[in-house]
């Protein structure tokens, strides 16, 4: 018994002991996209910087397949509280969202 409780606890602290990161960043507003390009205002909903790696960024379909294209995010370094301007542009595929590393952002139908 006492063993079961020390496991569930050690899964608890487990998860306690993230970064913090997940879920840092969010749609300021609804993005605007057509049939090959998505853009809006990102926003950093925590309270320190976070930094954007566009390369590090991948557009997923439906089914988390990798989709080919180019991100471009309007500053590296993103203020606590802050928004920066993202664009999403591909060629062919359809994305449902952006994997940033720490979360994702869901991309509206077009």
């Amino acid at each position: 018994m006492r063993r079961g409780v020390y496991l569930v606890l050690m899964v608890i602290l487990a998860g306690c002991g993230s970064s913090g990161l997940e879920g840092t960043l969010a749609w300021d507003g609804t993005p605007q996209r057509s049939a090959h390009a998505a853009a809006g205002q990102l926003r950093n909903t925590t309270s320190h910087s976070v930094t954007l790696v566009p390369k590090s960024m991948r557009l997923l379909d439906d089914r988390g397949r990798k989709v080919a294209g180019r991100i471009r995010v309007g500053t590296g370094e993103l203020a606590a509280h802050q928004s920066t301007r993202l664009n999403a542009a591909w060629k062919s595929g359809d994305p449902v969202r952006i994997d940033y590393g720490s979360g994702t952002l869901a991309l509206p139908s077009p």
